[in-house]
């Protein structure tokens, strides 16, 4: 017969090395996970900005909340593990679960993503608020007319409001802030005391299988779907007699650079580093000479300034300035640099002095085209 008390102290060892090897292999996990997450890396280099500085550490400092705070700021972005993590939850949920892991991204109901500013930013607008965008560029307006400049305004279809089926097939009423504020531009435009284009049907008929107007997991349009802009640019200038008809006979045969592999802006929100790949298109003027002034503007951005000459060629005369985001700034450089005898491409961060121009252009994209995101043109002219 076996003795029951004979075989407790056993038992007893058996769970104390059950216990000490459970917290043994916790110890080795927080330990191995510890030492993951001190692994250096540049999350800052990967977003394509510097890193956040170290704060300075004196006795008034050390006593301040926020000089601990902006040490663990600057601490994560020297962690290079939370990018790995990042990217492998990324890819479980976009691949995997075919899910956004990030609320400023979601994902049509055809799989392409979509940025989710493009669908509440234009909520903040009512009719009050868009009274006061449509009283601010008939002032501008005015004002270049009485300097007897000329100043055409410009509004580029963000991509979910041309590839509306995926996105009403996730909730019906998702573009309803998005359909109030293009209304009003449209209603503008038809108006026609307004100098502004709309390009939401231009942009959509462009818009094909083969050349699709918008890059997939990316907010911008391509180089396709720029062409739509340069097109109605040039147009309306001749309409305005601002150049000769003869500037459109060079746009007929556009053609496209070697496709430039990168990662898409919606895939890093998401934390996905699949590669895609985008091209530029430009238009060979070969009796026209172009000179490239591109240069870093004062605000640390890309300004461009080309000038060009031609015998035979027609040129957009005086000194033009383009002005806008990067719907502008990725594509139209390369389409539109030698159509103009001179002329700036620029971020609105840039300082613009609209006085040293004749002719003004200014492009926004439909997320930024309601209140305070039209720069001021009036204030500029001296």
């Amino acid at each position: 017969m076996i003795n029951a008390e004979e075989t407790k102290p056993e038992i007893v060892g058996l769970e104390g090395w059950r216990s000490w090897g459970a917290t043994g292999l916790i110890a080795a996990f927080s330990l191995g996970l510890l030492a993951l997450w001190l692994v250096p890396g540049d999350t800052a280099g990967a977003e394509n900005r510097a890193p956040l500085p170290w704060p300075a550490i004196t006795a008034e400092s050390a006593a301040d909340t926020a000089t601990y705070q902006d040490f663990d700021a600057a601490l994560r972005d020297r962690l290079g593990a939370q990018a790995t993590v990042s990217e492998a939850l990324g890819d479980l949920s976009v691949h995997g679960l075919g899910r956004s892991p990030t609320p400023s991204v979601i994902i049509g109901t055809n799989g392409e993503p979509f940025y989710a500013a493009e669908l509440h930013w234009p909520c903040r607008e009512t009719e009050d608020s868009l009274a006061d965008v449509k009283a601010d560029l008939v002032q501008d307006q005015k004002a270049m007319t009485a300097a007897d400049k000329y100043v055409l305004f410009l509004v580029a279809p963000d991509k979910s409001s041309v590839h509306r089926a995926a996105i009403e097939g996730l909730a019906p009423d998702l573009l309803r802030c998005q359909d109030f504020v293009r209304g009003h531009f449209e209603d503008w435009e038809a108006e026609g005391t307004l100098p502004v284009i709309t390009l939401w049907d231009d942009v959509a008929a462009r818009d094909t299988a083969s050349a699709p107007a918008y890059l997939a997991n990316d907010t911008h349009w391509s180089a396709s779907g720029s062409l739509a802009f340069s097109h109605a640019l040039l147009q309306r200038l001749v309409a305005d007699n601002r150049a000769s008809p003869d500037i459109l006979d060079d746009l007929a045969n556009p053609i496209s650079s070697d496709p430039v592999p990168y990662v898409a802006d919606l895939n890093r929100m998401m934390g996905v580093t699949d590669i895609d790949y985008t091209n530029t298109i430009s238009f060979d003027r070969p009796d026209v000479v172009t000179t490239d002034g591109t240069g870093i503007g004062v605000a640390g951005m890309l300004k461009h300034h080309f000038t060009s000459t031609s015998t035979t060629s027609e040129l957009v005369p005086g000194k033009t300035l383009l002005i806008g985001d990067s719907f502008l700034l990725n594509q139209i450089p390369t389409q539109l640099s030698n159509f103009f005898a001179d002329v700036t491409m620029a971020a609105h961060e840039e300082p613009i002095l609209t006085s040293e121009y004749d002719l003004v252009i200014v492009e926004r994209i439909e997320r930024y085209s309601g209140t305070d995101e039209w720069p001021d043109l009036s204030s500029t002219l001296k």
